[in-house]
């Protein structure tokens, strides 16, 4: 069904009022439009004076060379083998073995100066079996040997010994010495002159070369050897009495006269020096002058020990004289003879 106007004669009121509507709207149109074109001319005047601020250039990036041929890679080195392990030093391997050894060696040597010779070979024999190429304990061992008289073993033990420690002075002048008790004065000569090459400055060597010198009755070398070990050692009384000895072989008694009264004047009671300077007189066929010196010689040892000494050649020319007859008597006294027994009567 479609509308229907109402027909009929139009009313000129309402027509104003329409129109003044119609004028309104229009108006009201043109405003709007107006106001939002403001509004864009506006924001687009805005847009012209606010710019954003540029970002900065970055700088162009120039262009990378080229690349170059990449060499091929060298062969690698072949790895080195690792470094064998260091031995740990042998000292410090033996160690204390070492300081077992050195022990018994330092209680050998205090047994062995205080005379106690089997003490002395029981500590070096320990010393050489913690440490058996100690030689410094050979050699003590071997002059325990010689002290105690056993000379074979003695000279074994100082040959090893030289063998352990070919150049040490000690070992040529021990072996040396005990090749002299041993009876073999040419091979411990051999020695001691080999050890004085060695060691020109090793000053006992002339104790012991002058020593062997003095066994040789005919050597002409003694007597400038002993005194240079009298000026090396000028406070020990063996070489003064050797010197004097060789001084009075050579037929200057003055000489060895005044070597033994030096000793005396060191030790009063030095018994080689009492009884050389008895010998000096018994040599010159004067007994009197002879005796009191072995009589002071007497009282410095045992009746059994002065006995072997008044065998000594030196003293022939005085031994048939009364003053010597009268000395033994007083080293062997006649014994008186025993009381009768009782109730016997003459």
């Amino acid at each position: 069904m479609s509308a229907h106007s109402p027909s009929g004669p139009v009313d000129p009121q309402r027509a104003a009022a329409n129109r003044r509507i119609g004028v309104f709207i229009a108006v009201f149109a043109l405003l709007l439009a107006g106001s939002i074109a403001l509004v864009l001319r506006e924001e687009k005047r805005r847009g012209i004076l606010i710019q954003p601020t540029p970002a900065p250039e970055t700088p162009a990036v120039p262009a990378a060379p080229p690349a170059r041929a990449t060499p091929s890679p060298s062969p690698a080195a072949p790895a080195r083998p690792a470094a064998p392990a260091l031995p740990a030093s042998p000292a410090l391997q033996e160690s204390d073995r070492m300081e077992d050894a050195m022990a018994a060696f330092r209680l050998a040597g205090e047994h062995l100066n205080a005379g106690r010779f089997d003490q002395a070979e029981e500590q070096a024999l320990a010393a050489l079996r913690a440490y058996p190429r100690m030689a410094a304990a050979q050699r003590i061992l071997g002059l325990v040997y010689l002290q105690q008289g056993r000379m074979d073993r003695a000279i074994s033990v100082l040959e090893t010994s030289l063998r352990t420690e070919p150049f040490h002075p000690e070992a040529l002048t021990n072996l040396a010495f005990a090749y002299l008790q041993a009876g073999n004065p040419g091979l411990a000569l051999e020695l001691i002159e080999t050890c004085r090459r060695l060691h020109p400055d090793y000053k006992p060597a002339l104790l012991q070369h002058g020593l062997m010198l003095l066994a040789d009755p005919d050597s002409t070398e003694a007597v400038g050897v002993l005194r240079e070990a009298v000026d090396a050692f000028p406070g020990l009384p063996g070489p003064r009495n050797n010197l004097a000895v060789a001084l009075a072989r050579a037929g200057d008694r003055e000489g060895a006269r005044e070597q033994l009264t030096a000793i005396l004047d060191l030790d009063p009671g030095n018994f080689s020096a009492l009884f050389n300077l008895g010998a000096l007189h018994a040599a010159e066929t004067n007994a009197a002058a002879a005796i009191p010196w072995l009589r002071r010689a007497m009282q410095q040892t045992n009746p059994s020990e002065f006995r072997r000494y008044l065998n000594d050649p030196d003293l022939a020319p005085i031994r048939e004289s009364p003053e010597f007859e009268a000395f033994l008597l007083e080293l062997d006294p006649v014994l008186p003879a025993p009381p009768p027994p009782p109730g016997l009567g003459p």
